[in-house]
Formats: structure tokens, C-alpha cells, sequence
């Protein structure tokens, strides 16, 4: 049964510790974070009955996770890394998986398959920068070409080998950065369909979301040679910054949750195929393969029922 249901939206002020928890005390409450950023989150409607990619994943375990008070908080992704560094007790559903903890986030079990990161430019653009820069696009070539404007939320990170190509060029201390906390990943594109950059890094299937379901038609995604991946994991992240411990607890009870119920459930699944499968062909092979072969129950399959 949903729990305690609360959303809301915060842009500015302060933000204090929710729930009580020590060593000896179980988490009362986790809060959700999510942010301005479709397709990952996206109110439900005719087009998209089961929200975005990470919707039903949240519904799902607060569903599920049901002896604590569950807070669903809407905010700009660079507060989202506030709340994290400031050690609040919160999990965000969209992050990449590691295998380890890092200095803001600790991991639940992977989540879901994401296609690699890829070149989003304009019908109009594309062949032109692929016969200059190869496909799949040599990033670093690209973004040491001064005649192409390169363009990005603010707040937006990829993988750590991306992210030094990009902060290694002097395209990207030219870069047009948007800081706009509303519907921040529209914002991006938006910009990029009107010709104000001309280029920008994301998955796939941002591009797809867009041609898809606005009036932004002209995107098309290009892959990219220093990101060969065949697959990304996602995860959910909790806050190892927060006291007593509260990044084990709550992953403790998300992890039951994934690998009971949730990463099985054919809503979730068929959410997922929903956003992933149109630029990535392969996501039920590497979701069965990633995903369902390394939980419980194991004679689960993915089946291509329709949406």
C-alpha cells in the first residue's frame, strides 16, 4: 500500500534530516529523490501510462517496502547532489551502477540496462559531423572542433572517461551551458533543434523521447568511439553521507524488494522496454542476461508482450 505519499517541489532553502535513525533503530523513512529530466520522470498521461524510466521503479518499492514512511521530493539535479553531499537521507532511482561505494553514494543490485552515451545533433547536422569525425564519432575530435558548438545542462556527468575528455577541451570552455531547472533535458534539446548548439552527449533514447512525444523532430543520435560499452547498468543510488548508517539500511530493503519482486514484475519490465528498446534493440537480451539471470526467481523470462 502506498505509504505517506508526499510531493512536492523545491527549488531554493534549506532542507533538513528526515526520519530518526542510530545504530540501534531501524530508518523510519527514505526520501525519493527525482528530478526535472524525461524521459527519466514524466507525469503519467495517454502516451506514457506508467510515467518515466524510473517511475514505476519507485512506485514499485514504495509499494513494496512498506514499514517505512516513503517522500517523494522533485528537485534540480544540481540540488540533487546537494542533498547527497549534505548527507540527507535519500535514494536517487537513476543513477549508473558501481560495483563500490563512492564518497556520495552507496548501490543497490543493478536496476536495468542502458544502451552507451551517444552524439545528439540534428538530421541536418549529422552526416555532415559524421564524414568529419567517423562513426562512431571520435569524441575527442569532435570536441576539439571550434566550428561545432557544443552544448550541456550544467549539472549533466557521464562516464569519468567522457567526462575528462570533455573537460580537456578548449570546446568545453566554450561550451553553451544551460542552467535552467526546469525540465532540464528539454531545455538542452530544445536549444539543439533550434540551431543554438549544435551538438550535445546522452543516451539515445533522450533523442527518441523527444522525435517522439514533442515538437522537437530533427534529433537523431550518432554512437561515439570512446564509449564502446554494449550496455550501461543503472542502480539506485543512497546517500552514504547520511548518519547511522542509513545508505545500508534502506539498500538492504531495496535490495529484498528488487530481487523478490520488482525486477521481475512485468509492469516494470515492459516500463523499461517502453523507453529503452526503440534505439536499443538489444535491451531484453541484456536484461535477461544482466538483470534476471543474477536474481531470484531464475526461470523468469522476458516475453515481447506489447505495451
Amino acid at each position: 500500500m502506498l505509504k505517506n505519499i508526499v510531493l512536492f517541489c523545491v527549488v531554493l532553502g534549506g532542507f533538513s534530516h528526515y526520519g530518526y535513525a542510530d545504530n540501534t533503530h531501524p530508518i523510519e523513512e527514505i526520501v525519493w529523490l527525482q528530478s526535472y529530466t524525461p524521459p527519466f520522470h514524466i507525469d503519467k498521461d495517454s502516451h506514457a501510462p506508467q510515467g518515466g524510466i524510473c517511475d514505476n521503479l519507485t512506485e514499485q518499492l514504495i509499494q513494496t517496502i512498506d514499514d517505512v514512511k516513503h517522500t517523494r521530493l522533485i528537485v534540480p539535479q544540481e540540488r540533487i547532489n546537494k542533498h547527497l553531499n549534505e548527507g540527507d537521507n535519500v535514494c536517487f532511482p537513476c543513477v549508473i551502477h558501481k560495483k563500490t561505494a563512492n564518497d556520495a553514494l552507496q548501490f543497490s543490485t543493478p536496476t536495468t540496462v542502458y544502451p552507451p552515451f551517444s552524439v545528439l545533433t540534428t538530421q541536418k547536422l549529422a552526416a555532415e559531423i559524421q564524414a568529419q569525425h567517423g562513426n562512431p564519432i571520435k569524441l575527442i575530435h569532435l570536441l576539439s572542433d571550434e566550428q561545432y558548438v557544443y552544448g550541456q545542462a550544467a549539472a549533466r556527468k557521464f562516464t569519468t572517461k567522457i567526462n575528462k575528455i570533455i573537460e580537456n577541451t578548449t570546446v568545453y570552455r566554450k561550451a553553451s551551458l544551460s542552467w535552467s531547472s526546469e525540465n532540464e533535458s528539454q531545455a538542452v534539446i530544445a536549444r539543439l533543434s533550434r540551431g543554438f548548439i549544435d551538438y550535445t552527449i546522452d543516451y539515445p533514447f533522450l533523442g527518441d523521447y523527444f522525435v517522439n512525444h514533442s515538437r522537437f523532430k530533427n534529433i537523431v543520435s550518432v554512437p561515439i568511439e570512446e564509449d564502446s560499452r554494449k550496455f550501461v547498468l543503472g542502480a539506485i543510488g543512497c546517500a552514504v553521507r547520511a548518519p547511522n548508517n542509513f545508505a545500508t539500511k534502506a539498500l538492504d530493503k531495496i535490495n529484498k524488494a528488487l530481487d523478490k519482486q520488482v525486477l521481475h514484475s512485468p509492469a516494470y519490465i515492459n516500463s523499461q522496454r517502453f523507453w529503452l528498446e526503440q534505439s536499443f534493440p538489444q535491451f531484453s537480451k541484456y536484461y535477461q542476461q544482466q538483470i534476471l539471470n543474477t536474481t531470484e526467481p531464475a526461470n523468469v523470462e522476458i516475453t515481447n508482450t506489447p505495451n
